[in-house]
């Protein structure tokens, strides 16, 4: 008698405690599934956003990257790290083993310098206030939380990248070590309810303007550079066609100026920065031909950061996933169109596969209010989860 009693106790004693642990799960306890929730990880993405991983700090963006790494690993994605020759690091991970799968997405880690408290993220009305909420660790939230969910059972490789804002190079070095998709690469960093084909090309000339310095109090003894480079800027702005109405055209802004070191005397030469944004291949040239030729300056220094980059936008798969967006967003009629800003989408221009550009939403990159909409980093989420796993999700 006492044995079956027993035995019977035991039993409800185990449905009991099942039930218990059920309904823990279920609430909001600290297990790992009550944890478990449909859109970004809020803590997840909190610490990303406290890491000041400003571009030019290797060992920042380096403390991001392992970051990630370890949260991804310890919910059993597989990743792996690349470093270049200065150490600074690349994460990739993926769905299912190998470098190459049939869907990559590029994000990025770095952000531009800000102040301390960009550092510290507000949590408020729907969004995230920090640096890089925006611009892109929120899209890197996204990235991380579809990579948990379709793990195993879908083709998707994210790369992690960590200087996106100074040119990129630790995306083209994952290009170059073979890391590449068989349909589609998203580049996600720019939120659009939509997404973008074609992105400009990006140009960069240090134009010299030169005369003869001297003591300020005795202008008529010198020929005064600084002079000479507002009329010459002034110039070659009149030489420079205006932008179209629709801005997908050559544009250019001088950006820094640079000369002088005392405040009282006139210097001998000062420089001038330009920035080219393009889409015709000859630009840069023309640039120079103009800044000489209409400007009177000397070109001292010129370097580019990547060409323009248009991919087919009648391709299958990116009719795809247009069609997902707008079944995702029906009101907001999402539509492809062409960036003027420029992304790490430019080192897989001649990937073989198309190419996209989008993002979740937000405002204020590189300003010190920016912030990324946590709704819309949700809703990301399960439309990319049905894109990439292809089954509602």
């Amino acid at each position: 008698m006492k044995t079956a009693y027993g035995t019977l106790l035991s039993a409800f004693c185990a449905i009991a405690f099942a039930g218990m642990a059920e309904a823990f799960a279920a609430g909001e306890g600290d297990s790992a599934a009550a944890k478990k929730t449909p859109g970004v990880d809020r803590e997840f993405l909190g610490k990303l956003l406290s890491i000041e991983s400003v571009t030019a700090d290797i060992a920042k963006v380096n403390e991001a990257v392992e970051f990630v790494k370890g949260h991804l690993e310890a919910r059993g994605v597989a990743c792996s790290v690349e470093a270049d020759a200065k150490g600074r690091k690349a994460l990739y991970a993926s769905t299912k083993p190998g470098k190459v799968q049939d869907y990559l997405m590029v994000v990025h880690l770095d952000v531009v310098p800000g102040e301390p408290g960009q550092f510290n993220p507000r949590f408020e009305a729907g969004k995230v206030v920090a640096r890089g909420a925006y611009d892109c660790k929120g899209n890197a939230a996204v990235a991380a939380k579809i990579l948990e969910d379709l793990n195993g059972c879908a083709s998707l490789g994210v790369v992690f990248a960590g200087d996106e804002e100074t040119g990129g190079r630790a995306t083209k070095m994952m290009v170059e070590r073979g890391y590449a998709a068989k349909k589609l690469v998203l580049v996600f960093d720019s939120g659009s309810y939509g997404a973008y084909y074609a992105q400009k090309g990006n140009f960069y000339v240090r134009a010299r303007a030169k005369g003869k310095g001297g003591h300020s109090s005795t202008p008529w003894n010198c020929d005064n550079p600084i002079e000479r480079l507002c009329e010459g800027c002034a110039r070659v702005k009149a030489a420079w066609p205006e932008p179209t109405a629709d801005r997908w055209c050559d544009v250019i802004s001088p950006t820094m100026v640079s000369g002088g070191d005392a405040r009282n005397r006139i210097p001998d030469e000062v420089d001038v920065w330009y920035n080219l944004r393009y889409i015709d291949e000859g630009a840069p040239d023309r640039l120079c031909r103009v800044l000489e030729e209409k400007g009177g300056f000397e070109v001292v220094e010129k370097y580019s950061t990547g060409g323009p980059m248009v991919t087919d936008r009648d391709a299958p798969e990116i009719g795809r996933f247009i069609e997902a967006r707008r079944a995702k967003w029906p009101d907001r009629k999402p539509e492809l169109g062409r960036l003027v800003a420029m992304t790490d989408a430019r080192h897989y221009a001649n990937c073989g596969v198309p190419v996209l550009i989008s993002g979740a939403l937000g405002d204020s990159p590189h300003a010190a209010d920016e912030w990324g909409d946590l709704a819309n980093m949700d809703e990301n989420v399960e439309m990319l989860e049905k894109y990439f796993g292809g089954q509602q999700r």
